[in-house]
């Protein structure tokens, strides 16, 4: 407990310098504590006002918009963290640590939990909230916008029977039917049949696979937006030569996390089921 007081007690003398100055109507040293808000609010505002983002922002930075988070501060998400960078206001994730609550309110940081997008509709409603919030709403209308034009084309050009796929996520587990990643398969024109009700993963094996004699296999890339071939059950020969062409890379930054992008997920994945051979593997 003697460092938490310790760090306490410098937040508290920290606390005049973090204040935003009178009459600031935007917060001006936003901190993001977790992958999914940092690729949000890199969006939303200028990377002036962006104080500090996680150090896991770079990865997915670089996969859908390359450089926006150069010359940002990263962070851990420690306590060290938030007394040293003395932001005006904290993006968390779905929980934050009472500590972390603590300290925020101690520098005079509003904090705001952000809820993980498990639907499209999660996505535009964090957008406004989080517009809202830093004082960005005409940004984030924007942005909820392109990404409504981008669904509502595919929905326009949605084929009459979905392809039916199994989105694979290494071993023998499937995402859940219920979560974001459903979601974009489902705008893109494709059906994951291993999924069952619910967000969480479930159990789907190579046995079952080959019974349930999917069009195409789905997979996230190894690494945020490099396409690779290589997981667990790919490696199965039978997969390999069954499936020989009929695999699909997605991009795993936009399915994880609920971003204006995921819409594009959907139209890259839709393009890739387009582009496969008719009919379904080979007996």
């Amino acid at each position: 407990m003697g460092r938490v007081r310790r760090l306490l007690a410098i937040a508290a003398a920290a606390a005049a310098l973090s204040q935003p100055a009178a009459g600031a109507a935007k917060p001006m040293r936003i901190m993001s504590m977790s992958m999914c808000t940092d690729l949000l609010i890199l969006q939303l505002v200028p990377k002036g006002r962006v104080a500090s983002v996680t150090y896991l922002a770079h990865d997915g930075a670089n996969v859908l918009f390359p450089g926006a988070d150069a010359g940002i501060v990263i962070n851990h998400g420690t306590p060290e963290d938030i007394v040293n960078l003395k932001p005006d206001l904290i993006l968390a994730g779905d929980f934050s640590t009472a500590l972390t609550r603590k300290l925020a309110r101690r520098v005079g940081a509003r904090i705001v939990e952000v809820k993980s997008a498990t639907t499209l509709a999660d996505i535009r409603a964090n957008l406004r909230r989080l517009g809202a919030e830093v004082g960005e709403p005409a940004r984030a209308e924007a942005l909820v916008r392109r990404m409504d034009a981008t669904l509502a084309g595919l929905a326009a050009t949605a084929p009459p029977h979905p392809m039916r796929g199994v989105v694979w996520s290494g071993g023998s587990t499937v995402p859940g039917r219920d979560g974001l990643n459903g979601a974009i398969v489902a705008a893109a024109g494709g059906r994951n049949i291993a999924a069952a009700p619910g967000i969480a993963d479930s159990t789907f094996g190579i046995e079952q696979l080959l019974a349930a004699r999917p069009q195409a296999l789905l997979y996230e890339t190894a690494r945020p937006g490099v396409r690779s071939l290589t997981t667990d059950a790919g490696a199965h020969r039978v997969v390999r030569r069954l499936y020989a062409g009929r695999r699909i890379g997605f991009n795993g930054v936009v399915h994880a996390c609920g971003l204006p992008q995921s819409a594009d997920g959907a139209a890259e994945l839709r393009r890739a089921l387009r582009a496969l051979p008719p009919g379904g593997p080979p007996s």
